[in-house]
């Protein structure tokens, strides 16, 4: 197996960046139709509607799943080609951003496909605009790749046999969890403008797996010199606190959270050492007890910084977490140019899911929730559907949503505090070969 060059990666995330001063033009958005091959075991992909019908559904050889995310027929600004390609001997179609797997699967026994200019469409390559990311999988004994939006989709695929390999690139959702919609999808967008309040950012009608945007608040940021360490706060009170009497300096609103639990939200657990001089915050419970066995304690009566959603839903982004073993000290931002430029930082992973506080995360002041959108109107797609049973298995989540609501959601896992997260580390595009 074989991951993405970091200098590769690099390029094409300055080139992306460059690119990136406005989102994608949304008004251009097109379904990624999804069918699958029961005989053929292949999952195939197109954004075209006549090749779908004409050519993978006519013959009956492939059954019509849905419209599994929307992305771009065209390049726009900071997206990048999907490439796809296919292998006739395994009958399996492929698609990846990465100019670097397209020669090493052709030596493999994949070609470019029929797609014009070899891709798919175009995609983000990392989380700006509120898009969410593509899980890519690998069933090694049917030679099958499968792209989802949906992470329980994801998970329960792994459970029937198929590898994660990562992410394939960032898109919008076609629904609030990125389940597939068979007919007529309406993307998850986000606005152009970041100076509206949130009430007016979103329409009337709400999802109920979705929190209360109107209830999100800021996640203040500030930064110790003297003590190597970055703090992370909601109350306003506690950070005017931490610059006039500890010495921190203000740096702004790093994303918005909610400060109590809302649908499909978990606790962003906050956590304190005294001998490091390091803020700790996560999600995942096994890291808290490792936590506090090594010196970690809790610093607040609710034990949490507030709540975030534990994967990519409702338009929420990726909150990255840095660590630097020379300062000791965990670092989160929501910009993915300042995760991969922080000098002394390694990235670990993906500390939760929250809303951006403006296009590419950038920390703001006094800034207004990158929020979506919940209705958009569409072109709608005409297909005959023949529905195939889908993935039942569930993965549970000690979510504790007062809602009621299942849980469903399967966290990544991590190994410990100064581990990189495999699952969920943005460069891990892997080749199965």
């Amino acid at each position: 197996m074989h991951v993405l060059s970091p200098t590769v990666f690099s390029i094409l995330l300055r080139v992306s960046l460059s690119l990136a001063d406005t989102c994608a033009d949304t008004s251009s958005l097109v379904p990624f139709l999804r069918a699958f091959s029961g005989s053929e075991n292949d999952h195939f992909y197109t954004t075209n509607v006549s090749e779908m019908k004409n050519d993978a559904l006519a013959g009956g050889v492939y059954v019509f799943e849905g419209e599994s995310a929307f992305l771009w027929p065209t390049p726009e600004p900071g997206t990048v080609p999907m490439f796809r390609l296919y292998n006739q001997n395994s009958s399996d179609h492929f698609y990846t951003m990465s100019s670097d797997e397209v020669p090493e699967m052709m030596n493999a026994g994949w070609a470019y496909d029929t797609a014009p200019n070899h891709t798919a469409g175009y995609v983000y390559p990392y989380s700006i605009c509120g898009a969410a990311p593509i899980y890519r999988l690998f069933d090694p004994t049917s030679v099958d790749h499968f792209y989802t939006m949906d992470v329980v989709e994801s998970q329960n695929a792994v459970q029937a046999g198929y590898q994660d390999q990562g992410i394939a690139g960032f898109a919008i959702l076609p629904s609030a969890n990125g389940t597939v919609v068979q007919s007529s999808a309406i993307p998850y967008l986000l606005p152009s403008t970041i100076t509206a309040s949130p009430e007016s950012q979103v329409s009337a009608t709400t999802s109920s797996s979705c929190a209360n945007v109107a209830n999100a608040v800021p996640l203040l940021r500030a930064y110790s010199i003297g003590g190597t360490d970055h703090f992370y706060t909601t109350n306003l009170t506690e950070m005017n606190n931490s610059v006039a009497v500890i010495g921190y300096s203000f740096e702004g609103d790093a994303t918005f959270l909610w400060p109590t639990q809302e649908a499909s939200t978990v606790p962003l657990y906050r956590l304190w050492s005294f001998s490091s001089s390091d803020h700790f915050y996560t999600i995942d419970k096994n890291e808290v007890s490792e936590a506090l066995a090594q010196g970690f304690a809790f610093d607040t009566e609710a034990q949490n910084v507030g709540y975030v959603y534990p994967y990519s839903i409702c338009g929420a982004s990726p909150i990255y977490r840095l660590f630097s073993s020379f300062g000791s000290d965990h670092f989160y931002t929501m910009n993915q140019a300042e995760s991969m430029s922080a000098p002394g930082y390694v990235l670990e992973g993906i500390a939760g899911y929250a809303l951006l506080p403006s296009a590419d995360g950038q920390r703001q002041t006094s800034a207004s929730p990158f929020l979506l959108p919940l209705s958009l109107e569409v072109l709608p797609v005409s297909i005959t559907l023949s529905p195939i049973p889908a993935f039942t298995t569930s993965i549970a989540i000690d979510t504790g949503s007062p809602s009621g609501l299942p849980s469903t959601a399967g966290v990544q896992s991590t190994v410990s505090r100064h581990v990189v997260l495999g699952v969920t580390a943005l460069v891990a595009f892997w080749i199965a070969s």
